[in-house]
């Protein structure tokens, strides 16, 4: 959706947010009590010392990575709290803020981080230290996405996707790994979108190959919920 269509569906999809027109009762609270969520939550004050302390930190680094903005924080966070999944796979960081908001739902949840390039920006280090055992990163996809199937045991797949750290690389081996179980039961967060053509591409092929549950997106941040239990809806948002 480019950004002249995202205004001229503005006030529709305004209304859709605050829950007018939708049927399904897991969308309402999933719509209206997660991503538009308005509580307030312990972790958020952490969150948001971590986020200030790695922006002060990367200031004498540029260029640097855009920083996760702390509205996008705090909706990661109630994402991650609304499923509460233990074994987390995530797709790329670069400051490690995104993975900090994940754990910060269960001191018990544990995050499986495909990220090759995290000693290219020195804060990185030190929040991942902080986090201690609590991510496993690896070098390469594949290697991530083994150990992250032996820790599954009963688990729905829960995938956090920043971006593709070798996008020629790894676009089709996380799409073909992700496929089966869009037929099945996994959640699936992507952002970037409007950043990244790759990441809108792997968005596309993956709401296409969902053959049950519900999508939601805002065209930067998208959220698959795989599930035959769900009739297949897709619903464009304002959050």
């Amino acid at each position: 959706m480019g950004i002249i269509r995202r205004y001229r569906t503005a006030i529709k999809r305004h209304h859709r947010s605050a829950g007018f027109g939708i049927h399904s009762p897991h969308a309402f609270n999933f719509v209206t009590n997660v991503l538009r969520g308005r509580l307030p939550y312990y972790a958020y004050d952490d969150i948001a010392t971590l986020r200030q302390h790695v922006i002060d930190a990367s200031k004498s680094n540029w260029p640097h990575p855009r920083i996760i903005s702390f509205k996008n924080a705090k909706l990661l966070f109630r994402i991650v709290n609304n499923f509460n999944p233990q074994e987390i796979l995530q797709i790329g960081t670069c400051y490690g803020v995104s993975s900090a908001c994940a754990l910060a739902v269960d001191s018990k949840s544990h995050i499986t981080l495909y990220e090759p390039n995290i000693d290219v920006y020195p804060p990185t280090q030190e929040v991942f230290e902080k986090l201690g055992n609590r991510v496993t990163r690896h070098d390469t996809l594949e290697v991530s996405l083994n150990d992250y199937s032996t820790l599954l045991d009963n688990q729905a797949p829960f995938i956090i996707v920043n971006n593709l750290p070798d996008e020629k690389q790894d676009y089709n081996t996380l799409l073909e790994w992700i496929k089966p179980h869009l037929t099945n039961e996994c959640v699936v967060i992507m952002r970037n979108l409007a950043r990244h053509d790759h990441m809108k591409r792997l968005w596309n092929d993956c709401k296409t190959a969902a053959t049950g549950g519900q999508t939601f997106t805002n065209e930067k941040i998208a959220i698959i919920v795989a599930t035959p239990k769900l009739q297949r809806e897709d619903f464009f948002l304002w959050f």
